[in-house]
């Protein structure tokens, strides 16, 4: 990764006031002169923009690629690539869901290789995240902008008997949720399913996440597993990414596949 991309990255991870020159030097282990040089040819390609303090902000040409972004159905390659592994682990489908458009939305799906399918879901579905556990994950981690925009225009539709619908029972979810750092559903979304989510997060920011959907008995006698299995995925995006730095080789190539998640 170039340093200016670097420096880019380490701008959206630091909180504001902390965007210091001499900050950013020692993180990326580099002169103040190198950095200001970078800042500068950020801020004439409008990637970056000064203001009045000095404090350097994400620019219009920002905008242009976040929206870009934001509006792709078709998800980074280094995203779905863990998809394999968790199936590979567990046998269990496996999905990746993201924020698109103020919704979390099903990005990519590969199919388990038990016998026994729950899928019923395509990627582009969206919806009812109060009964989802991608919903609950990328809810509870969201900016509270953001979740409480998509509440105010999504209400708490039951799905369910099981569903959470009540608004003070889905804030507590959600306030479990960003305390365990994953979420769960059982049979919330579809009878004799369960579903467990984690969330992937990429320099601070929140990518999205991945989930396992199985049928409810093997999802109780599996849970844990399934957790660990998530959490070994996202860690894969690390060593990948530390990988790709060090000249280590390319990344594992992606997978396919159709169907939904949740």
């Amino acid at each position: 990764m170039s340093r200016a991309a670097q420096l880019l990255m380490l701008i959206a991870s630091l909180p504001e006031a902390e965007r210091s020159v001499t900050r950013m030097a020692a993180e990326l282990g580099t002169s103040v002169p190198t950095v200001y040089h970078l800042l500068n040819t950020l801020v004439d390609a409008k990637l970056l923009t000064r203001d009045e303090r000095k404090q350097y902000r994400f620019g219009l040409a920002m905008e242009v690629l976040s929206v870009a972004y934001a509006q792709q159905s078709v998800p980074p390659p280094e995203l779905v690539a863990p998809l394999r592994r968790i199936i590979e682990e567990t046998g269990e489908s496996a999905y990746l869901t993201a924020w698109r458009t103020g919704n979390p939305v099903v990005l990519a799906h590969l199919s388990g290789t038990h016998a026994v399918q729950v899928t019923n879901l395509r990627p582009g579905y969206r919806g009812v995240a109060n009964a989802r556990a991608s919903g609950k994950v990328l809810l509870a981690f969201a900016e509270p902008e953001e979740r409480e925009r998509y509440l105010a225009m999504n209400p708490l539709t039951a799905v369910t008997e099981k569903t959470i619908t009540d608004p003070d029972v889905f804030e507590k979810e959600l306030r479990q949720v960003a305390r365990n750092g994953y979420a769960t559903e059982v049979e919330e979304f579809s009878a004799g399913v369960a579903c467990v989510a984690v969330p992937v997060w990429r320099n601070g920011m929140l990518m999205g996440c991945y989930t396992i959907s199985a049928p409810v008995e093997r999802y109780r006698k599996q849970r844990s597993h399934y957790l660990a299995v998530l959490r070994a995925a996202v860690a894969m995006l690390d060593e990948e990414e530390v990988a790709a730095e060090d000249g280590g080789g390319d990344a594992t190539p992606a997978a396919s596949g159709t169907g939904g998640g949740r």
